[in-house]
């Protein structure tokens, strides 16, 4: 029987993973009223528990800090790493910036209930079984074992991982690949006089990663291409790949009595993860190869701008600026992270190599990836051009008070080069567009330098003026020793002459 609830949010986010529980929160800290859609009771069973160091900042971001402090997670593990030819290279935490191995169920469950303590409203179990846009808002019809429901948002975020859209909707970015994973107790580890140890390395039909875990265990991931596993049984597959490897060849054993599971890991961006207010986030929206080990981060750190480009259509009502943010935000990090990850493959994959894993990322070209629509056709532009940088950092130090005394009393002139042009900027919690400067000696186009935005400076100058005029006159809109600052840099970068 089907129970019709009256119940209206802004915002409504599918799946309390990582990346839907960072929107809701952001979201809630906005002002706006969110629910959140969960087909699994927690605390339920989630591969992905080893986080790398930059989730800590945006927990702490979130409040949520204190969650990762938990005793029975493994902070700053080593490594041994063989990646290539060679001998395995010891990495010790520092050199890797400090990851952290969590229970995700539990990570999960508590970040959910810090959600609820800020107000979110919660529907779990329960899943989306139909949804119908009309009069700008969506009608949810929600489904529990108590019965079926609706509820209305003007926005609905997507956040149900690899579940989030057909694969044809997909656009693969790198050659398909499948990972076969178990766990061994820890004390049969791959090198039992450092059980703690992670280790990676490569192999012919593809790589290995393994780490201890919470509970006591050692989790073992293979990844190899499906057409490496077709016909054979994943014991096997799983066998015959740790036998290759120096670093996992101890835990091969005749009775193997492991249970191996198996999961895609394919990288891919979806191909209309806008459409209209029905937004996809974390692994809905893109997921990176298992090698760049970041994830969760980036999902996160995805769900945050996403937030900012909601936050900005609801309050201004202009999302041409914000969809534009967001689709330029999801572009800049599947690049950067494809670009590395195509890097690192590069390195260890030999011209001669016939395994299919090694020989499709040799022969795999981002110029022949298919363009459907405008965003495809961003995602391919980025994949072969550098990202635009907005920010600059503070310049390397100048003997800046006997510069000005030298400049005092000499006109401004400014770089014949000079150029500029309208770029995203995020102000507040709202994206804006705003001036830019471009510039030879610049990565890319430039908004801000240390949180000072520059092109008004340089457009507060008159004709005739001094640096001594220019001085005084930028000295009423920012401290003067933000001004030394800026004058060093446009000094430096031949901005200014």
């Amino acid at each position: 029987m089907e129970q019709v609830m009256g119940q209206s949010f802004e915002i409504v986010v599918i799946g309390a993973g990582p990346a839907g529980l960072t929107a809701a929160i952001r979201l809630l800290e906005m002002g706006h009223s969110v629910a959140l859609v969960e087909q699994e009771a927690f605390p339920r069973p989630q591969i992905g528990e080893s986080l790398s160091p930059g989730v800590r900042p945006i927990f702490a971001y979130l409040g949520a800090g204190a969650l990762l402090e938990d005793p029975s997670y493994l902070p700053d593990i080593p490594a041994r790493v063989a990646w290539g030819r060679g001998e395995p290279l010891h990495v010790e935490p520092v050199q890797r910036g400090g990851g952290l191995m969590v229970d995700r169920a539990h990570l999960d469950a508590q970040l959910l209930t810090l959600a609820v303590g800020r107000g979110l409203q919660v529907f779990q179990p329960a899943r989306m079984v139909e949804s119908t846009f009309q009069n700008d808002r969506y009608q949810l019809k929600l489904q529990s074992a108590a019965g079926d429901f609706r509820v209305t948002s003007r926005v609905v975020l997507d956040a149900r991982g690899r579940k989030g859209g057909h694969t044809r909707e997909h656009m693969a970015l790198a050659p398909a690949s499948v990972a076969l994973w178990t766990h061994v107790p820890a004390a049969a580890s791959p090198g039992e006089a450092r059980p703690g140890q992670a280790r990676i390395e490569t192999v012919e039909e593809g790589w290995i990663w393994g780490a201890p875990v919470p509970g006591g265990q050692y989790r073992i991931m293979a990844f190899t291409d499906p057409d490496s596993i077709k016909g054979q049984k994943l014991t096997r597959s799983m066998q015959q790949m740790l036998s290759r490897s120096q670093l996992f060849r101890s835990v091969v054993i005749d009775d193997w009595r492991f249970e191996i599971q198996t999961c895609l890991v394919s990288a891919y961006v979806h191909t209309r993860p806008w459409d209209r207010q029905f937004i996809k986030i974390g692994e809905a929206a893109f997921t990176l190869d298992p090698l760049s080990s970041t994830g969760v981060e980036a999902a996160m750190r995805f769900s945050l701008q996403t937030a900012i480009a909601v936050h900005t259509m609801l309050t201004d009502g202009n999302p041409g600026v914000a969809r534009a943010f967001y689709e330029n935000k999801l572009a800049d990090a599947v690049a950067s992270h494809s670009r590395w990850t195509s890097d690192y493959y590069r390195q260890a994959a030999t011209s001669d190599s016939p395994f299919p894993f090694w020989e499709k990322r040799r022969d795999f070209c981002a110029e022949a990836l298919p363009v459907i629509n405008d965003f495809t056709a961003l995602i391919k532009r980025r994949l072969t051009q550098e990202s635009p940088t907005t920010h600059a950092t503070e310049p390397a130090a100048v003997p800046i008070d006997p510069l000005i005394r030298f400049l005092w009393d000499k006109p401004v002139r400014l770089s014949g080069q000079l150029a500029f042009s309208s770029e995203f900027a995020v102000t507040g919690d709202r994206v804006e567009i705003r001036r830019a400067l471009q510039h030879p000696n610049l990565s890319g186009p430039l908004i801000y330098l240390n949180q000072i935005e520059i092109p008004p400076l340089l457009n507060a100058l008159s004709e005739g003026d001094t640096y001594g005029t220019a001085i005084e006159t930028w000295c009423r809109l920012v401290p003067y020793h933000d001004v030394k600052k800026v004058l060093g840099f446009l000094w430096s970068t031949e901005i200014v002459q």
